[in-house]
Parts: C-alpha cells; structure tokens; sequence
C-alpha cells in the first residue's frame, strides 16, 4: 500500500516504492551474474543489480557525470573497465527480461548478429571519429541527442543509442575475443572512440547526468513537458471490452508485428519512453514503432501499402488498476511491469504518424482512434507481403540482410542528423561488407561458435575481458602473430 503524491490517497499500486533511495526493486526472474567478479557476492537483476556494479566500480564513470565530463577525449583504464563491466551487465538484464518473447523460426538471428557485432567493432570507429569531426566535436553528438527531448518517431532513442556502446563495443569485442582474432589490449583507441560517443549521445539525450535507463531505476523519462503537454492533449479515453480500446491495442499488436518483421526480428524497430506521471496519478507510454525504413530494400512492400516511416502510440495506464508494484522501461526501449500484462489498465490512448524520418514535428498527425480500421488494415497487408518475400529468400540473403539492419540501422539515425550518412556510404563503403567479416561467415557455424560459444560468453559474462591495467590508450591492432 502507497500513497500517491498526485492524489494523496491510499491505493494498491506499490510502484512508487521502487523510486525510493533505499528501495532495491523487485526480482524479475531468480537467475543471477557472474562476469568478471568471479568469487564475489552474485549480481541480480534490477535497482538491487545496479546499486551492486556500480558500488565495484574503480572510477566515477557510472554516477552522475558533468558536460565538461562527457567532452573529454577519451576514457581512462578504469573507466573503460566500468564500463565494460557495467554493459556486459546490462545486457544480461535486458536479455533476462526479454526471455518470454517469441521468436521467428524464419531468420537466422544468431548468425547474422554475431557477424554484425563484429563488423562494428571493426568498422564504426572510423565512421564515428568522421562524424564527430564534421559536427565540430564533443557538443555537436551531445545536440543529437538532445534532439530526442522534443521528438516522437525519432531513433535517437534508448535501444539505438544504448546499442553503440553496448552492442557495436561490448558483443563485438566479446565475439572477436572469443574467436581469438583480437586479444584484450587490442583496439583500445578505437573503443574509446566507441563508447564517447555512446557516452555523449545519452547524456545529451537525458541531460540528468546519467546515461542508462537501468541507472534511473529504469526511468526513461526524456521529453521537457511542455512537449508531452502538446501530445497528452490529444488523448483519448478507452474503456476496457470497448470497442475503442479493442481497436487500439489490436493496432499496437499488429504494428509492433510489423515494425519486429522489418528490422529482421528485433527491436530496433521499437522504442518506448516513459514512465511519465500524469497529473491525474495515471502513467503514460510514449511507444514508436518504425513500420517503414526506406534504406531497407525489403521495405518496398510497406511503400506500397502507404505506410508512414514511424506511428507512435501514447498507452496511458492505469497503476491502480493493475495494482501496479513495478515497472521498467529497460535500455532497449521496452516495458515491462508487475504484474505482466497491463491491457486492462490501458484507459487513454492517442496514435500519431510521422511520414518520413526528416518529417517536422509540426507536420506529425494524430490518428483519431475511429480511423485506425483503415491503418491496421496496410499494416497487415505489408505484413503479410513481408513474410512472403522474406520466405523467399535464401539462407545467405537472410544473415547478410540482417547484419545490415544491426550494423547500418544502430548508426543510422546518428549520422542522419549529423548529416553525415552519404558520406559515410560514398568515402567510408559504410554498405561494403570487410573481407575479415566476409571471411567470419564460413566460420561462424563451426564448432557452434554462433549458437552455442558466443551466447555463452555474451550471457554469462565470462567473455567481456577487461582492460590490462598497465594497457596504452593509444593501443589499436599492431601486430598479428
């Protein structure tokens, strides 16, 4: 039993307990983490699984950072290790999280990521170093992350900013490790250039010093409020068994479907912020889902069918009604709670369509929920264009497509903004796919290197190495014996 701060009433929800500094959150599943702190207590998941990495931390890296902070060159040793640590551990949490979701038997998911995590460890520094450099350094990543604090239908979001750091370094390190093709003092500069700009993208984007959702007891709560207060205007009430709220959530499932099916998958094509207390004690979700992404080829059949580049939802919740006791936007920009299913407690809605990446927000429509028949209607004829072609397709075209869509998209958005994404396709090959890489594919199968070696090492966390401590700074690949 709480009592709201909005209401000062006594209720059933419990969830604001969580934001309290000696809370240490609720347990999502019983599994624990090891990593590198072999011997040690292990970590869990959640507030209690935050308060423990960072309480091992050697540096500062992971509490609240300053601008002059986030503008320095380069991390330290200690920082780089954090970080490593703290990823290595986020990614399991997500991943714990994400162990009710069904997959797709029609992609071959593990192959084309560990190919696409390599490929940016290897590929995205130099591309990073150019876009910074044309955006006149530090401040100019920082802005694009500010960008997201007014934006809806925007992929300068959570899981794309948090999948530079944590997939283009973290996974990608770990595969290259692990098929012994670098060693763990091996492109230290080319990390740091990495993870900066990971570091300045977030802390642009959040602007309260920390760059992790999993560091705010899982509060992505990103937009100023005059800007929700344009959007929470256009909601609409719903009603549980009405037909509205039918309509609404049936639209939510099927172009989630759409936007999973487009990006090979996974959740790129998702992105959720939020929580946000409105003043009425309810909570609202702000949820893009991207149904077409014009450099996909694929995408040619949701051109057809009329649909926008992104539809966004704001899902207001009722806490009470769920007898709310947690919820988590998580880093890859999705939500979970306790209890799971929050449907019922859906009691306001609004969708809005954005029609191209570069719409201005000024020209983003609502979607009064009356006309969403017409909607789900292209949505599911793309969707069933989609598994067709996709059906269509060859083992080889299937991993490769879905190595771009991890190592072009995760960027993708960043070096829209900067401007810089025809350079990096005309001067840097950004499409080409590095003969290293290319050469991996016909390793990747042997010895269950992609379906048994490198899960184990990425969820276990054995295989995020760390840093020597004596290690250079400047240290890249000088030598292969």
């Amino acid at each position: 039993m709480t009592t709201t701060a909005a209401q000062g009433t006594t209720t059933g929800s419990t969830f604001r307990d969580r934001y309290r500094p000696e809370d240490e959150g609720l347990r999502f599943q019983e599994l624990t983490y090891t990593g590198n702190f072999v011997g040690m207590e292990p970590v869990t998941d959640g507030i209690k699984g935050d308060k423990m990495m960072r309480a091992r931390a050697k540096s500062k890296v992971l509490e609240k950072v300053t601008a002059d902070d986030v503008r320095k060159d380069q991390f330290t040793i200690d920082e780089l290790n954090d970080l490593n640590n703290y990823l290595a551990w986020n990614i399991w949490d997500v991943l714990v999280m994400r162990a009710t979701e069904g997959v797709s038997g029609m992609i071959p998911r593990q192959e084309y990521e560990i190919l696409a995590f390599m490929h940016e460890f290897y590929r995205w520094p130099e591309i990073l170093r150019m876009t910074t450099r044309e955006v006149g350094g530090a401040q100019g990543i920082m802005d694009i992350g500010a960008t997201a604090r007014r934006e809806i239908g925007t992929k300068v979001n959570a899981v794309h900013d948090w999948a530079i750091g944590a997939v283009g370094f973290g996974m990608g390190r770990c595969g290259l490790l692990a098929l012994e093709a670098i060693g763990p003092d091996d492109y230290i500069s080319e990390s740091n250039d990495i993870l900066k700009f990971m570091q300045r993208v977030l802390w642009g984007k959040r602007q309260d010093g920390y760059l992790l959702n999993s560091q705010d007891r899982y509060r992505c709560k990103i937009h100023d409020d005059d800007f929700l207060a344009t959007l929470t205007a256009q909601i609409e009430p719903l009603e549980a068994g009405g037909p509205e709220h039918a309509a609404f959530t049936q639209f939510n499932a099927a172009a989630e479907l759409l936007s999973f099916l487009d990006h090979y998958d996974c959740r790129l094509g998702l992105g959720d912020t939020g929580p946000y207390e409105l003043p009425d004690g309810n909570l609202l979700i702000l949820r893009d889902l991207f149904v077409n992404e014009e450099v996909f080829h694929w995408s040619d059949v949701c051109d057809d069918a009329g649909l926008p580049h992104a539809y966004t939802l704001a899902i207001v919740l009722d806490p009470e009604k769920m007898s709310l006791a947690e919820i988590r936007v998580n880093d890859i920009s999705t939500t979970f709670t306790r209890p799971k299913n929050y449907i019922d407690a859906i009691v306001g809605g609004a969708v809005f369509s954005r029609e191209k990446w570069n719409t201005p927000m000024g020209q983003v429509a609502n979607i009064p929920i009356k006309d969403l028949p017409g909607h789900l209607e292209r949505v599911r004829t793309a969707t069933l264009k989609l598994y067709s072609k996709t059906s269509r397709m060859c083992r080889r075209d299937l991993i490769w497509n879905g190595q771009y869509v991890y190592y072009v998209d995760m960027i993708l958005p960043h070096l829209r903004l900067a401007g810089t994404y025809d350079k990096a396709c005309r001067d840097y090959n950004l499409w080409e796919i590095d003969q290293r890489v290319a050469n991996y594919y016909y390793d990747i199968t042997k010895r269950g290197f992609a379906q048994e070696t490198v899960p184990s090492k990425i969820f276990s966390g054995a295989g995020y190495l760390p840093f020597s401590d004596g290690a250079d700074l400047g240290n890249s690949k000088g030598r292969w014996l």
